[in-house]
């Protein structure tokens, strides 16, 4: 008989984050509820587990890992940025890691757009060369500041009017990723898209990256022990 598969059998291609029968530690979305770590003890699977054994290595910065390996899976979505000016719209922990694995990845210049100073300062802090507070900006401002300038855009606010700030600073032929998560419904500008030949990609979560995230931050810890006086 035929043995082949249906063209419909789940194929596997290392990126369990898509999966469609998902489940993670604390989760209420999946019944019986998967429940979380508050224990002493608590059994998990080897491939779950990053091994970190740098004892000078808070809890408190590990746990960095998991935002800053949004931040890392949101470049890798965009593709090679070397060289290239990367637009990271939202100043919150997700942006602020965005920028942080933009600068990892080699961009030449980041720019970050926020609405809020604080962010903003915190944005400039972690590495942005440019920020800029977009609800001040008229469109004559916009256009002239902000128009055609990215290569890349990371839209990490989750805001209509921050994809909209996307949709216009990305350059002809350029890339958009979407981390943030925006409301169900909003208006959108496909058309954009299409005359502009835009590239606009979905960003899940992480998977993969967040090993890189543990080893970046290891290999962190490594270059400023080893240049310690």
């Amino acid at each position: 008989g035929d043995v082949r598969q249906p063209f419909h059998q789940p194929r596997r291609q290392g990126r369990e984050q898509l999966c469609s029968a998902m489940r993670f530690l604390g989760s209420a979305s999946v019944f019986p509820h998967a429940q979380g770590m508050f224990r002493e003890r608590f059994v998990m699977g080897e491939a779950q587990l990053t091994p970190i054994t740098e004892a000078h290595i808070t809890l408190g910065e590990i746990a960095c890992a998991e935002p800053l390996s949004i931040g890392l899976h949101a470049l890798h979505r965009a593709g090679p940025v070397l060289g290239e000016t990367v637009l990271v719209t939202g100043g919150g922990t997700i942006g602020c890691m965005s920028i942080m694995a933009a600068r990892l990845a080699g961009a030449a210049q980041v720019i970050a757009c926020d609405v809020h100073d604080r962010a903003l300062d915190l944005a400039k802090t972690v590495g942005a060369d440019r920020t800029v507070r977009t609800d001040k900006l008229s469109p004559e401002e916009f256009a002239a500041t902000l128009a055609d300038i990215a290569d890349v855009s990371i839209e990490a606010a989750g805001s209509p009017a921050a994809l909209g700030t996307c949709l216009k600073a990305t350059k002809r032929g350029g890339r958009i990723v979407q981390v943030g998560t925006l409301p169900l419904e909003i208006p959108f500008p496909a058309n954009n898209i299409m005359t502009r030949e835009l590239d606009y990609r979905g960003c899940f979560r992480a998977h993969l990256a967040f090993d890189w995230a543990v080893q970046a931050i290891r290999s962190e810890y490594e270059t400023a022990r080893a240049t310690e006086p």
